[in-house]
Formats: C-alpha cells, sequence, structure tokens
C-alpha cells in the first residue's frame, strides 16, 4: 500500500481521537464556571460598550417641563483575540506498524494544550485581576481595583485588599456587591447567584466558611447564613490559578456576569493536517483563537490575600 493510500485510510480514526477527547474536556474546561460565557467575534478588534441609562427622576412643578436626562455612551473595552498553536507528527512507522498508543497520545495531547491554555488565560483574569498586566477595562484598571471611575465622577471598589477567606469576610464581598451602582448613580439589583472561587489549596477552608453547620469562625457556633438551605452562593475550585496565588479568593454574581464578562472567540479549538507528506510524516495541526475580557467589572469581587 503506498503511503498516501495509507494515511487517506488512518485520517478518520486520528480525527476520531480529537473529537473523542475534546468530548472528554469539555467538561473540564473552566472558563464558565469562572463567569466568563461565549461570544463570537465578527471582527477582530471586538468593542464593547457601555450605555449610561437615566439616573433617578427629578421633582417636577406644575406646568414645568419634564426633567430630561440624555443617554449617553459610557466606557468602550476593546477585546482582541489571540492565536494559539499546537503540531505533532505522525509518521509512516506509527501507521505501518500500528502504533495507535502513540497516535493517541500525539493527538491527545494537542486537545490538552488547547484545554490548557483556555483554563488557564480566563484564571489569568481572576489572579491578575488586581494589576494592568494581562487585561484592562474602559477605565484602564484591572479587574480588581479600589478606584473604578464611573460616570458622575465618583468611585467604586471592587477589590479587598488582602483580607483572608473567613465568614465574616464573605459576608462583606456579598453586601458590598449589592451596593454596586451604574454610571447614572442607580443601584444594581442585588446578587441572586453568588459564586465563590478559590485556588485548590483553599478549597477545605472555603468548604469550612460556606458549609459548616455552624459559623465556623465563632466559639460559640452561630448560625452559618451560607448554611441556610437557600443556595444563593456556591463553591467553584479553580485549578488553575497556580501555588503563588493560593490565597486569594473571588466572589462571582454569575447573572450579571451572563453580559460583563466574555470569552471572545475567532475559532474554537480546532484539529486539521496540512495535507502534505514530507520524509514519511504528515504534521497534524490544533488551534485556537480566542481572548477572554470583561464588559464592566461590576459582576465581581477578589481579595490578593496572602494567609
Amino acid at each position: 500500500m503506498d503511503l498516501q493510500r495509507l494515511f487517506d485510510l488512518a485520517d478518520p480514526q486520528i480525527r476520531k481521537i480529537w473529537d473523542e477527547r475534546q468530548t472528554q474536556l469539555s467538561s473540564q474546561l473552566q472558563y464558565k464556571d469562572l463567569g466568563f460565557g461565549d461570544y463570537t467575534a465578527q471582527i477582530l478588534n471586538t468593542k464593547f460598550e457601555n450605555f449610561t441609562g437615566l439616573g433617578i427622576m427629578q421633582q417636577t412643578g406644575e406646568k414645568q417641563p419634564y426633567y430630561k436626562e440624555d443617554i449617553a455612551p459610557a466606557g468602550q473595552t476593546t477585546i482582541t483575540p489571540v492565536k494559539f498553536t499546537m503540531s505533532t507528527d505522525i509518521t509512516q512507522e506509527m501507521l505501518r506498524f500500528n502504533l495507535w498508543p502513540q497516535i493517541n497520545n500525539a493527538v491527545r495531547g494537542i486537545a490538552n494544550a488547547a484545554n490548557a491554555r483556555i483554563n488557564t488565560d480566563v484564571a489569568k483574569m481572576l489572579y491578575l485581576g488586581f494589576g494592568t498586566t494581562f487585561f484592562t477595562g474602559y477605565d484602564g484598571l484591572g479587574l480588581f481595583d479600589t478606584a473604578h471611575t464611573m460616570g458622575d465622577g465618583s468611585t467604586q471598589s471592587n477589590s479587598l485588599g488582602t483580607i483572608p477567606l473567613s465568614y465574616d469576610n464573605v459576608k462583606t464581598a456579598c453586601q458590598r456587591m449589592d451596593r454596586f451602582y451604574d454610571d447614572k448613580g442607580i443601584q444594581l439589583l442585588p446578587c441572586q447567584r453568588l459564586r465563590l472561587i478559590v485556588a485548590r489549596e483553599n478549597k477545605e477552608r472555603a468548604e469550612e466558611v460556606l458549609r459548616s453547620i455552624g459559623n465556623p469562625d465563632s466559639a460559640n457556633r452561630v448560625s452559618n447564613v451560607f448554611n441556610n438551605g437557600q443556595g444563593y452562593i456556591d463553591l467553584k475550585v479553580a485549578n488553575w490559578i497556580p501555588p503563588g496565588y493560593s490565597k486569594y479568593w473571588f466572589v462571582i454574581d454569575m447573572e450579571r456576569a451572563e453580559f460583563m464578562g466574555y470569552t471572545v472567540w475567532a475559532w474554537r479549538p480546532t484539529f486539521d493536517d496540512d495535507k502534505v507528506i514530507i520524509n514519511g510524516s504528515k504534521v497534524y495541526t490544533g488551534s485556537t483563537m480566542f481572548r477572554p475580557g470583561f464588559q464592566a467589572w461590576q459582576f465581581a469581587i477578589g481579595s490578593a490575600a496572602t494567609t
């Protein structure tokens, strides 16, 4: 059997490995768990723009003209997808001698590489969100900052500094999120679907805070408001947060995140080949082009804790 025919026969089986592996990996992708949904880019530099809405109604006297306030653009954020690639060689020896374990490892390795890149970059939105080195929003600040500038000139903070994960500090985070307001000073709807996000090293501590029968930080074991059966706050472990940031913790409102946090895709992970056999080998390639970002920051609050 000639070499081209050998590769033609093997190609569907090689692609099946990718398809099966992608199905398995999809349950492990964490970007949606961290509050960053899907958006398909129509242009390279996708722009997201907020609008101020209208402020609070003002008192108007009899026969006086109605109070009028214009809707004006607020901040504008650009999220530009970035391309990532990985390739591997499938050789004629692998096919002629049925070395499918090696082929499986090569193809699955590309799938794992795509999965790891997506999870890593979305996790960076959180643990690098206290600076401006990874991504900045419409106000030129990172996701978590003490002075997010609003349209009325006021500032809001969604950074908790370096306070550690505790029962009272999680309560403080939830209460502060409920007081976030828009560019016209209108308070947002109270958070309904909160999520506590921690690194692996903080998992057990987070479970104590949320799931202990009583308040784990109280000597008299008063009732734990997070374990009241209402289920308005859940827990996700972000395994892609590295050990150097292991004490960081975050609270996300998943409902606000649906229209504030995005994973912008030019294309999702794909698997292809270059159609050419060189020196008895065929190159198979995997690629994806995406970028996480946020339109507004009011869906998140976080602490860069060290203890």
